[in-house]
């Protein structure tokens, strides 16, 4: 069984509300014993109904018993009429009217009536204070779903950054990678980033340690410096001031990398005015 579907299904707030079958209402205590999601559901429940109950409760409109009874004593019982009495004739015996049968009823079938309206309206009013009760909390309920998915995603996305750099760490950890460190090309600059570079695989990756931050239409590119040459390793992502690893292309032969910083989305050839460190392989 699945608990979340069985509290979704809505049985929990019926309960509450005293909507269910007798079975029905076992089997929610018999669940809420065995599943503690049910149980937690069920006493949220119970809680929210509680508060709602003492902040929604009514009170009679002050004076509303007076106006009912003066409307009660504005209506009088009809007079009944008698029959007039006939003189019995003298030698048959005179039989007493029964008091009880001339003594009028009170009319206490419209009072019923009265009372029966107004409890109806009192009734139609914690009705739609039930329902809208009701739909604010599955709303509510909606809402912590949603950001229960969210945080699963988030959970997610987690992992997988985690198995990621879990991998890049245990590529540089492989023997024959060489760290180079790249300094800032300022005297006394605080610039330095990271190259690790294995020449047998030719597996690059940088460590971006304390570079400063790139404007909005700029980007840092790495470059191998291959038989003079330089050649594009890569652009690192940009808008990043933390530790960050990043796989970069292939390269061989190096003997030397450098950073510089380019327009948004590189460049064909470094601007060397523009070159924040370097270091030798």
């Amino acid at each position: 069984m699945d608990p979340k579907k069985y509290i979704e299904s809505g049985i929990i707030n019926d309960y509450v509300m005293g909507f269910v079958s007798e079975q029905e209402k076992q089997e929610v205590q018999c669940l809420s014993k065995i599943y503690p999601e049910i149980n937690e559901a069920l006493r949220q429940a119970e809680d929210l109904m509680g508060t709602w109950a003492a902040e929604s409760a009514v009170e009679p409109p002050e004076g509303l018993k007076d106006r009912i009874m003066a409307n009660l004593g504005e209506q009088e019982p009809a007079p009944v009429s008698m029959p007039a009495p006939q003189a019995a004739p003298e030698d048959k015996e005179v039989i007493p009217l029964n008091r009880e049968n001339t003594n009028s009823k009170p009319p206490f079938g419209w009072i019923a009536a009265a009372a029966a309206i107004v409890l109806s309206f009192f009734m139609a009013y914690q009705w739609q204070d039930s329902l809208n009760f009701m739909n604010a909390m599955e709303q509510e309920i909606a809402s912590q779903d949603q950001e229960l998915e969210q945080l699963q995603e988030q959970l997610q996305s987690v992992e997988s950054s985690k198995e990621q750099y879990e991998g890049l760490w245990a590529a540089v950890s492989e023997p024959g990678v060489q760290r180079i460190q790249l300094n800032s090309t300022q005297e006394g600059g605080s610039a330095l980033a990271t190259v690790y570079w294995n020449p047998d695989s030719e597996k690059t990756f940088l460590l971006r340690d304390q570079l400063p931050a790139e404007g909005a239409d700029s980007q840092y590119q790495l470059w191998a410096i291959v038989a003079g040459k330089p050649v594009s390793i890569g652009l690192l992502e940009q808008g990043s001031e933390e530790l960050q690893l990043q796989n970069m292309a292939a390269v061989t032969n190096a003997s030397a990398f450098a950073i510089t910083l380019e327009p948004l989305g590189g460049s064909e050839s470094p601007t060397l005015e523009q070159m924040v460190v370097i270091g030798e392989v």
